[in-house]
């Protein structure tokens, strides 16, 4: 199956959108910007059912809305085995950068992205369910189960949700219960390396206006990347959830809804593998001799943390809408709460050498309310608006780990103890000034564990409110135009804290990724932004089957504070950052102008849906990760512009009774100006601080692409049904460095890294009477990639090049599904 429904009425849409009924017709409704594509329906061919969509705060089909929009419905969902909201990425045009942890610091939307694992900033891209935003890493990650439809949208979004998102938005609606009407499934999977995977939804009516739906989830898989050194199998899982709809409507003005949601996750950190090549590894190897890299790319040879490498959290979610029909407007109340804990740990130096084991534990609550009223006239003059509140608390422990050896040998050239002993002996010891000035002693005194553990402990409290207008004209049957603006003030409360009582090292301290100590506390510092942002759109329709738009809209992104850094600084590992004195460090807002135009138009009377869409935008100010040069910390800073433009696109076709197809491209090309602090290679390597200037975004890759076919044939009381899907991403540039700058002392230069290509296959017969049987191969052609990875190599460190998460093998299964 597929997104689009096909059914010839909004009766027939209303059923087919649920699993519950007895499998009722679905198409393909990939409901992207899309391409103009000649092509002809057969001649019995029916017409695609018209998606809905509430993307502009009213229902309206996805052909109306002038927005770059995709509408993906539940049961395409189900069918592609899409798993957590991560994976709508795979057939979404213009977004990229999946990957199998809850990190949300790699999904690009045009290639925008939030490049901060910290807690000080914000998210470029805004996840939502049912509207209410679900926060940051660790906690907006969530499964995809009993799902209604997941709403893509691309460019900046400042006028649809309580909160503001510079780059787009996934907004996923879940399940509802229907007054007196049936409506239940339960879906299993089962397959190789232990997968089980069930999903139940059920509804029912306890009153004449009260009605419930329960809808659980469990997931599990044992891993498929194996450690040589350690046995242990990663990218594994164990997920188990369990919602709770409730619906008041008694046929008056007023509807509630209640949504109760839990979910617990526990499955594999970020995995790395070493490549094995570039001057860093080759450093390695000279101290410590050969490091095995396997030849097997879903094999890895690293030491593990403690607690091994692991991603697990729990989450707990309450909403309430509440709607009620003042006759000439309806008047919305949105009200959250979220809260949620969070343990990660990964061996991020992708070696059997302990250089950088990272650890995170967090715990956050979040609050939210917004209050809306849309008009609910039909004439020349439209309208919404409103005003949303919000307010986070956000607790993290961050620690890098490292062997204290290990840090002495690679900066110091020698053991910790033999670089003591020279500096004091040496010369009678006239050089011992330099141990005191940079270690705070003159004696060597080593941690019991042999290692750093830097721990640095952040606090925060983020609120903000907004309020905007969204107008429309209608000037004729063929023309109308939309203005919006919104105002957005936000507040940050920021604390830092360097942990050194749960650091066992007591000479090196924290010297693997903060670089400074706290001794009377943590320092603090608040910081106030506010900035206005607007979107005009003008639409034309020549007639009911075409719709050509024009949009200019700005977007803004609050600052934020660094997780690992004070102002002011000094010398990495002795600076001493006191309250009063002192405050995190902090980074300034970034905006964006986008400019698109549109095509939307449906073809031989309904059995093709055309989608295209083309946009350039001016990114400036990017909050991104800079390195200092001789220094190993982490900092945020704003740097440059990016000056991009794309073209994505979809075309949907019905091509008989029995078959529909949908393909989708995106094309993406970008170059970034005043970046000469992402570009410390460029100056060691070249010799020129320059070198990347006019360079593409890393990680953006320039094409992507997808195409689903679904296929029925009536056989008996039922029907014999299948399903092929393609997805596919081209490699990127990993860094901002020129991918012709290679040099004999740099010869592992810049990389292209991410190209992946899959293809899933299911087949199977679903009866009449509610039950279905089928077989799914995932992967089918076993393709090996990989997530993302690094150019890393610098000799003068130990951070060596790596690649991310290897891919999932081909997987074979079988699906039962039965409808109540």
């Amino acid at each position: 199956m597929s997104p689009n429904q096909f059914s010839r009425s909004r009766t027939a849409l209303d059923r087919a959108a649920r699993p519950g009924k007895k499998f009722q017709r679905n198409g393909l409704a990939i409901a992207v910007s899309s391409i103009l594509m000649t092509g002809a329906g057969g001649a019995n061919a029916q017409a695609l059912e018209e998606v809905i969509v509430t993307a502009t705060k009213r229902a309206a089909s996805v052909m109306d809305v002038p927005l770059s929009v995709s509408a993906l419905s539940g049961d395409f969902l189900r069918d592609v085995n899409l798993d957590d909201v991560k994976d709508l990425v795979s057939f979404t045009p213009g977004v990229t950068g999946n990957s199998k942890d809850s990190f949300m610091d790699s999904i690009r939307v045009r290639g925008i992205v939030t490049n901060d694992f910290g807690n000080g900033g914000d998210p470029s891209l805004g996840v939502y369910k049912n509207g209410f935003y679900q926060g940051r890493n660790g906690s907006a990650v969530s499964s995809l189960f009993d799902v209604e439809r997941a709403e893509v949208l691309r460019g900046p979004q400042g006028f649809l949700f309580g909160r503001n998102s510079i780059s787009g938005a996934l907004n996923i609606f879940t399940r509802t219960p229907t007054q007196g009407e049936r409506d239940g499934y339960m879906d299993v999977r089962i397959g190789e390396r232990g997968i089980f995977t069930g999903e139940l939804g059920a509804s029912f009516d306890l009153t004449d206006s009260f009605s419930v739906r329960v809808a659980g989830y469990h997931s599990e898989e044992d891993g498929y990347v194996r450690n040589i050194a350690t046995g242990k199998d990663h990218i594994d899982h164990n997920k188990d959830a369990i919602r709770i709809t409730g619906l008041y409507d008694a046929g008056g003005n007023l509807t509630a809804k209640l949504y109760v949601e839990y979910e617990d996750r526990d499955q594999s950190g970020t995995i790395y593998r070493a490549t094995g090549n570039a001057g860093s590894f080759a450093m390695l190897e000279e101290i410590y001799g050969d490091i095995v890299v396997p030849s097997d790319p879903r094999k890895i040879n690293i030491d593990e943390p403690d607690n091994g490498i692991i991603d697990e959290g729990e989450a707990m979610s309450i909403g309430l809408v509440v709607d009620y029909d003042l006759g000439w407007a309806t008047l919305t109340s949105l009200t959250g709460y979220k809260d949620h804990n969070y343990h990660y740990t990964e061996d991020y130096d992708a070696t059997p050498l302990t250089i950088f084991n990272y650890e995170q534990k967090q715990d956050g609550d979040y609050f939210e309310q917004e209050l809306r009223l849309t008009s609910d006239n039909e004439g020349m003059f439209n309208w919404y608006t409103g005003v949303s509140y919000y307010r986070e608390e956000i607790d993290s422990l961050f620690m890098g780990q490292q062997d204290e050896d290990l840090y002495c040998t690679v900066y110091w050239g020698d053991t910790c103890e033999g670089v003591f002993d020279y500096y004091n002996n040496a010369y009678d010891g006239a050089y011992a000034y330099v141990l005191y000035d940079y270690f705070g002693t003159y004696d060597w005194v080593a941690s019991p564990t042999g290692r750093m553990d830097d721990w640095n402990q952040t606090k925060g409290v983020f609120s903000g409110w907004a309020a905007y207008v969204d107008l429309n004209f209608r000037f004729s049957e063929q023309w109308d135009a939309s203005v919006g603006v919104r105002y957005n003030e936000d507040k940050k409360e920021f604390s830092q804290e360097v942990r050194t009582d749960l650091n066992p090292s007591p000479v090196l301290g924290p010297r693997v990724q903060t670089g400074f100590y706290t001794p009377d506390g943590p320092v603090k510092d608040s910081r106030t932004w506010s900035e206005p942002t607007y979107r005009g759109v003008v639409n034309y329709r020549p007639n009911d089957d075409v719709l050509l738009y024009a949009s200019v809209t700005t977007g803004y992104k609050q600052g934020g504070y660094n997780s690992f850094k004070v102002d002011p600084d000094g010398l990495w590992g002795t600076i001493y950052a006191y309250p009063g004195t002192h405050k995190p460090g902090s980074f300034d807002g970034e905006s964006v102008i986008s400019y698109e135009v549109g095509f939307k138009g449906t073809q031989w009377d309904g059995r093709s849906q055309v989608q295209l869409s083309a946009f350039i935008y001016e990114y400036e100010d990017l909050q991104a990760t800079c390195g200092v040069p001789g220094e190993p910390g982490v900092v945020i800073c704003n740097v440059g512009t990016v000056d991009a433009n794309g073209v994505e696109g979809t075309w949907n076709l019905g091509l008989n009774d029995y078959m529909d197809i949908g393909l989708g491209f995106a094309w993406f090309d970008s170059e970034a100006k005043g970046i000469q602090e992402f570009c410390s290679e460029g100056e060691r390597v070249l010799g020129d601080i320059n070198a990347c200037e006019g360079q593409a975004m890393p990680g953006a890759p320039e094409w992507t692409a997808f195409a689903v076919i679904n296929g029925s044939v009536p056989v008996g009381k039922g029907e014999i049904y299948g399903n092929l899907s393609w997805s596919w991403e081209d490699d990127a540039p990993n860094s901002y460095l020129p991918l012709n700058a290679l040099t004999t002392s740099f010869p592992e230069g810049a990389r292209e890294v991410g190209e992946f290509n899959d293809v899933q296959l299911l087949a199977g017969y679903r009866a009449d009477s509610g039950w279905a049987v089928a077989l799914y191969v995932e992967n089918l052609l076993d393709d090996e990639y990989y997530d993302a990875g690094n150019s890393g190599g610098n000799p003068s460190n130990p951070y060596v090049q790596f690649d991310i998460s290897p891919s999932r093998p081909r997987t074979t299964g079988v699906r039962l599904m039965y409808n109540f």
